[in-house]
């Protein structure tokens, strides 16, 4: 564990405990009688919200940072993104849905489908990386339908089923599309891999394949 995960931990287990005292001195307050010790338990309520708000705010700094990072890594890897790598992410992904879904081709303008999905500039710029790779992820794909014509369909269904089960879940925006970004990579540490899974993402992005079109 690196420094950086290190303080995150210790952020996340400092919250917890916050959040326990919080409804602790909440709940005292609620069956509080006496006007000093309500006094006194407010106090301690507004001390803890300011203080519950000071590591949230620290987490979300750690979080933005360490997206940056993955984002840079990912962008230093994605030219090297061989055959290899995308039959080693798409492997994954088939083996998560054997059944096949209808397909839909029809193509919708990227900066729409963006706008429609309420995707902010950061997945935006994380497309238009992927977007780098999706004619060699295109020929990847042909050229494992030649061998497996059922492969095309299957990768697609893989990608529609963590959607769904994401949507349902009430994860939208950006955090849904991070979720897919992690999910296209089998969660892999490599950056390599990452790079690889965000190509299958874009591709599929674009072709309307995941996502509102």
């Amino acid at each position: 564990m690196d420094l950086h995960q290190q303080r995150e931990q210790e952020l996340l287990e400092h919250l917890q405990k916050d959040y326990k005292l919080h409804k602790k001195i909440v709940d005292t307050l609620r069956y509080e009688d006496d006007p000093k010790k309500q006094e006194k338990l407010n106090r301690d309520i507004e001390d803890l919200n300011i203080t519950i708000k000071e590591r949230e705010n620290q987490l979300s700094k750690l979080d933005n940072e360490k997206r940056q990072k993955e984002k840079e890594a990912i962008a230093r890897e994605m030219p090297s993104v061989t055959f290899d790598e995308l039959d080693v992410v798409t492997k994954f992904i088939l083996g998560m849905q054997p059944a096949a879904p209808e397909t839909n081709f029809s193509l919708t303008d990227i900066t729409q489908k963006i706008s429609k999905n309420h995707l902010t500039q950061e997945v935006h710029s994380l497309i238009t990386m992927g977007m780098g790779k999706v004619k060699d992820v295109g020929r990847f794909i042909e050229h494992s339908a030649i061998l497996r014509p059922e492969f095309p369909e299957k990768l697609t269904a893989g990608f529609l089923m963590e959607y769904q089960k994401l949507l349902n879940k009430g994860i939208t925006g950006d955090d849904l599309f991070e979720s897919l970004r992690q999910f296209s990579c089998g969660n892999s540490s490599n950056f390599r891999k990452a790079a690889a899974g965000l190509a299958v993402l874009s591709y599929l992005f674009e072709k309307c394949e995941v996502f509102e079109r």
